[in-house]
């Protein structure tokens, strides 16, 4: 009965509460919308970070993860071959890439800068280097350098790079490969500051035998990380570890849910600034209806009956907005999904691992976590000038008109 009579006393000033669930119908939407901004860059950034940092389970020596930041290249797992053919009969796993990663000076001619060298597999790896060449091809026998890296060194396809870097053997050694093939990948810590060679290359210039500094593997969901680190950690050899994407990216997942927190808490607040048209809306309301206030008490409605209705007009306007809010944001954010958002500006120019194209992810629970909060926000803050309502006694209320 008493949501029935709220719902009449909504419609009762028509504009007014229109306009109350138009404010509630923009908040909403800027909340659905942001929320799924945000939703897809945490995605993005994780799923980067596993893909090129991390891989859902990584394999490398202990020492090597206490110096890695160093690129210990004498820190190898050895008998490779051997321990990639029992992790390839594991059954979550999609994907295992070999890595060798090591610093040093590119030269050509007299110019030199400092890069990054990614010894990979060049016809299968996880960059899908054959997708990103903008010049030349894929040669096992030469250097993929990144656009960026190329136009430092103002080097040309066919063109000797000199690579020289301390070994795993603890001396120096260099080698000149031809440069087979440039690069864009979008992300600016690749294509300013890295190259790739074929294993076998990097191997012959750092001087590895029988095996490799890095082992990613990639599981098929990424829940199943911690049951294939169960599975390998059976055959691993002595001195290796195997260590999840969770593990390795500790820190980054930490500031990512604490930065969920915040954003929760900022759109929460979105809302509740959007309610305060709500809250003029019911002290008008009340104001206008003190005689009819009165005469309710005086037939026996009591102050929590008359609270209540004040609670749930602004609950029915809150839903009306924020149900038709929600559901506009989640369709722009399937056309955001489907167009996608061009970033190339900031992906080329960060060192975070930005994909060029951002898509929006949509779902029901960002629909839903949106139209609640844009329900129970404005039913709350309605509650502000019911309190109201509830002061004066009958005689009070008629002596006021």
């Amino acid at each position: 009965m008493l949501l029935k009579f709220a719902f009449r006393n909504v419609l009762r000033n028509k504009k007014r509460s229109f306009l109350s669930a138009l404010a509630i119908f923009f908040g909403a939407m800027v909340v659905a919308i942001s929320l799924g901004w945000a939703e897809g860059m945490w995605k993005m950034l994780i799923d980067n970070m596993i893909l090129y940092q991390s891989g859902n389970v990584r394999i490398i020596t202990k020492e090597y993860r206490e110096r890695e930041r160093f690129f210990p290249v004498d820190e190898i797992v050895y008998n490779e071959k051997d321990l990639i053919e029992k992790i390839r009969k594991i059954e979550e796993v999609e994907m295992i890439d070999e890595r060798i990663r090591f610093g040093l000076m590119l030269g050509k001619d007299e110019k030199t800068v400092f890069a990054l060298g990614l010894g990979v597999n060049l016809e299968d790896n996880v960059f899908n280097l054959k997708t990103k060449i903008i010049e030349g091809q894929i040669d096992k026998n030469g250097i993929v350098v990144g656009k960026k890296l190329a136009q430092k060194l103002n080097v040309k396809l066919g063109e000797e790079l000199l690579l020289a870097t301390k070994t795993s053997e603890g001396g120096l050694n260099g080698i000149k490969l031809p440069v087979t093939g440039v690069i864009s990948t979008g992300l600016n810590m690749f294509d300013e500051k890295a190259f790739f060679i074929d294993t076998e290359q990097a191997k012959r210039l750092l001087k590895i035998k029988n095996g490799t500094t890095e082992i990613y593997v990639y599981t098929k969901n990424h829940e199943d990380s911690n049951s294939v680190q169960e599975k390998i950690k059976q055959f691993l050899p002595e001195g290796t570890v195997a260590v999840t994407y969770k593990e390795q990216l500790g820190g980054w997942i930490n500031f990512i849910e604490i930065e969920k927190k915040i954003i929760y808490l900022v759109l929460a607040a979105i809302m509740f600034l959007a309610s305060f048209v709500i809250i003029n809306t019911m002290i008008k309301a009340i104001f206008e209806r003190l005689r009819e206030i009165g005469t309710l008490k005086a037939i026996g409605m009591t102050d929590r009956q008359i609270f209540i209705n004040f609670t749930l007009e602004g609950a029915i306007i809150g839903f009306a907005g924020g149900i038709t809010g929600s559901l506009a944001g989640v369709l722009f954010l399937i056309y955001l999904n489907k167009t996608g958002v061009d970033v190339s500006g900031v992906a080329e120019t960060s060192d975070l691992l930005f994909n060029t194209i951002i898509r929006p992810p949509y779902s029901f629970s960002i629909f839903f976590y949106t139209a609640v909060t844009a329900t129970v926000i404005p039913a709350l803050a309605s509650m502000i000038p019911a309190r109201y309502a509830n002061k004066y006694t009958p005689a009070e209320v008629l002596r006021k008109i």
